[in-house]
């Protein structure tokens, strides 16, 4: 009985939060259904429906009411205060639209205020500490504000980063932020109940700014406290809050290569760009979730394992969030990109089309990871100084060798969005060649003293892993995002399972081909073929069924698999040509080209 007590004692401000927010809830969608509060569906917005707004004061009224019931409350008043301003703040925004340098002005001065009651990242100069947190605290806000963009997304990513705070607040012994965090997470919980999609009201401003100003202020709450050096002060708050940096930073990066202001609205977000790649709003908000879970379990991870091992671990799952920002941002998105000004467009096109240098820097920062990890390995994650010391001295020499190495086998002459197998074989050859000539360098240098052999084996292997996974990345995430049908594409049967057959799919696949189509599957009369696949799709019956299968699948047209100069292209045009069915040589832009038998040129197949 008393350990059940103690449960309900420490989640008393999450329940308490959860309940009032569920409760309120729907009666502000009344009030504002009746105050004409609403958002109504525009072109740069994603809903589709009017929806009420304002639920930020649900949010807000269950939050505070889960700091009140807590203990210790005195403790949340450097957050509960500026906070308090910031919802406010917000609460204007909603209500007469305030232009964007107002909005700033008004978080610089809650996070100052927040400042001088004494939140802030300690063991830095008293200057660099106070601009940090100024920056860290309005950066985070503004990032939650700009994520919330698709039903249940801000709250549910919030909520998820609110109680990995909670869980490392407790597991580090900080009792006083625990609870804050655990009240705001449940505030977050009772709104979902009504904002998954569909969405039966929005948070407004008023709700996605006090959340992440809230949660940039527990974050350092939470880590200025407990954390045992500066790096873990710096490194918990941000991989917890991770997927709102990675949107804002993927938002601004595009947006400002593109000459668009980085406070417009618009579909260009890292929700909105899975869904162009064929993902459900609910599985892209699920996809995010997960995300968020696996950077929450990180930033755990801080709090059991020793520092350096959670380094490599952050290191790794960043360069793996940054492939998947740049794959995104590779996605055409805006449509008036001949109005881009010619200044931003020559900045921008040498900082996209400069490929090999992102190749070059993404190997160099594999380089230190690869090795501080082997050599964790070898000692077991114990190193003692004299091997720190080693690994400092030598990291340099093992960088440089490396890079040259890649270099001499031609490991940066591939192009990773179209990389083939013989890229993996480069960059196998390249990581081979640089750990050779790393350690003869090192041999001939320090005769190998104090520097493990073994180690550098390790490390061989892990830097030939990494680099080959970097190159292969793309190809990954292609065939990933390939396997789900788009939702709005047409639906395509393809007739022959030939050499043209793959190609036909690999490019209908393509989550960055503008020509992208839903393969129904392929047609083929050979019966030892059926039930195969080829590139991913399945033959599911012979040419006999083609009328059956295009009526019932809603078949916008059929390509020809094979060569139309085979003995089976031939039989294939001629039969279709017979049940005046059209077979389409590609599709361009989701329209089908000519019929093969009505280009202009060529004789009809033979009947018969």
């Amino acid at each position: 009985m008393e350990t059940l007590q103690a449960i309900l004692t420490k989640a008393l401000p999450f329940l308490v939060s959860f309940g009032v927010t569920a409760v309120v809830t729907p009666l502000v969608i009344r009030l504002a259904e009746r105050l004409g509060w609403v958002a109504r569906p525009r072109e740069d917005r994603w809903h589709q429906k009017p929806t009420a707004l304002m639920g930020g004061i649900a949010i807000y009224g269950g939050t505070l009411a889960g700091w009140l019931c807590m203990g210790n409350a005195q403790a949340m008043l450097p957050v509960l205060i500026p906070a308090s301003a910031i919802f406010l703040l917000g609460v204007l925004d909603d209500r007469v639209n305030l232009r964007p340098h107002v909005k700033l002005i008004g978080q610089l001065v809650a996070g100052t205020a927040a400042i001088l009651m004494g939140l802030r990242f300690e063991a830095l100069p008293e200057v660099i500490t106070l601009g940090l947190t100024l920056f860290w605290l309005t950066g985070i806000t503004n990032g939650v504000n700009l994520l919330d963009n698709m039903d249940g997304l801000a709250a549910g990513v919030a909520g998820i980063s609110a109680i990995a705070m909670a869980i490392y607040s407790a597991a580090t012994g900080d009792a006083a932020t625990a609870p804050g965090a655990l009240a705001l997470a449940g505030a977050c919980g009772g709104f979902l109940i009504y904002n998954f999609n569909p969405a039966r009201i929005f948070m407004g401003d008023c709700g996605s700014l006090f959340i992440g100003f809230s949660l940039a202020a527990i974050a350092i709450q939470g880590t200025h406290r407990t954390a045992p050096n500066l790096i873990l002060a710096l490194l918990v708050p941000v991989t917890t809050l991770a997927i709102p940096i990675f949107d804002t930073a993927l938002v601004s990066a595009t947006r400002t290569l593109h000459g668009r202001p980085i406070s417009q609205g618009g579909r260009d977000h890292s929700s909105h760009r899975l869904v162009s790649l064929g993902l459900s709003e609910r599985a892209t908000v699920i996809v995010l979730y997960l995300l968020t879970a696996l950077f929450g379990c990180l930033s755990l991870a801080a709090a059991a394992l020793p520092l350096l091992v959670v380094l490599v671990l952050s290191a790794l799952l960043f360069l793996g969030l940054a492939i998947l920002g740049l794959y995104l941002g590779i996605l055409k998105i805006y449509t008036d990109e001949a109005q881009v000004p010619a200044h931003i467009r020559t900045i921008g096109g040498n900082l996209l089309y400069k490929k090999q240098l992102v190749q070059v820097a993404f190997d160099a920062l594999l380089v230190p990871v690869s090795f501080l990890a082997a050599h964790l390995l070898r000692y077991e994650a114990l190193l003692s100084p004299s091997v720190r010391n080693t690994l400092v001295m030598v990291v340099p020499v093992v960088l440089v060798a490396k890079l040259v190495g890649m270099l001499a086998c031609r490991s940066y002459r591939g192009v990773w969005r179209y990389a083939e197998p013989v890229d993996a074989v480069t960059a196998v050859l390249g990581s081979t060649a640089g750990s050779l000539l790393a350690a003869a360098v090192l041999g001939l240098w320090t005769g190998f003293a104090g520097i493990s052999k073994a180690a550098l084996i390790i490390d061989w292997l892990f830097y030939t892993a990494l680099v080959v996974t970097g190159r292969m990345s793309y190809v990954v995430l292609r065939e990933i995002f390939g396997m789900v049908p788009p939702e709005h594409g047409p639906r395509v049967l393809v007739l022959g399972a030939g050499h043209e057959c793959l190609a036909i799919i690999r490019k209908l696949r393509d989550p960055l081909s503008p020509g992208r189509a839903a393969i129904v599957g392929i047609l083929d009369d050979d019966a030892g073929k059926r039930g195969r696949s080829v590139g991913g799709v399945t033959v599911v019956g012979e040419l006999e069924d083609l009328p059956e299968l295009m009526e019932a699948q809603d078949v916008a047209c059929c390509l020809l698999g094979v060569s139309p100069e085979s003995d089976q292209g031939v039989r294939i045009l001629s039969w279709c040509r017979q049940q005046q069915i059209p077979v389409h040589r590609e599709l361009r832009d989701g329209k089908p080209e000519l019929p093969w038998f009505d280009l202009p040129g060529r004789r009809p197949a033979p009947a018969g």
